[in-house]
């Protein structure tokens, strides 16, 4: 049940977006705007862009990595289909470093996400800086998702 909560939520951001012609839609971003390009001698940097909108209401298209486990609360979201073996691999996975970490509203934090195939387009707010979750696993973009 809670699954299908959570989907009927990711649906209706997705359809209040596109058939609310009246609403502002937030900027669609995509994963390359996340980090600064070409990279330079100091490797993989924020960009600016992804500073400027910090804080703000964004939309992102991509795709829910697949996680042998269960997560709860928060699940990661990648430009491409991806699937991290965390038995195998324990926290050194093969994310991308502009993976974002989507996590729930904190009143959800004890809902498990199964995994969606497919290509979505999330809308939240863009948190902007590392970030380490609870597994010991680093990420340096966050997606929060409005309470479902």
């Amino acid at each position: 049940m809670t699954f299908v909560r959570f989907i009927l939520g990711i649906t209706f951001v997705v359809a209040i977006g596109s058939h609310n012609a009246q609403a502002v839609e937030p900027p669609l971003l995509n994963f390359g705007d996340l980090v600064q390009h070409p990279i330079g001698p100091q490797g993989l940097e924020i960009s600016p862009f992804a500073k400027s909108v910090q804080g703000q209401s964004v939309r992102l298209r991509g795709y829910m990595v697949k996680s042998e486990e269960s997560a709860m609360g928060q699940f990661y979201f990648a430009p491409l289909p991806l699937q991290m073996s965390e038995h195998a691999d324990g926290p050194a996975n093969d994310l991308p470093a502009s993976a974002v970490l989507v996590k729930l509203d904190s009143s959800q934090a004890n809902w498990a996400v199964s995994y969606t195939a497919g290509a979505l387009v999330l809308e939240g707010t863009l948190l902007v800086g590392r970030y380490e979750d609870t597994q010991g696993n680093v990420s340096w973009f966050q997606l929060q998702l409005p309470i479902q």
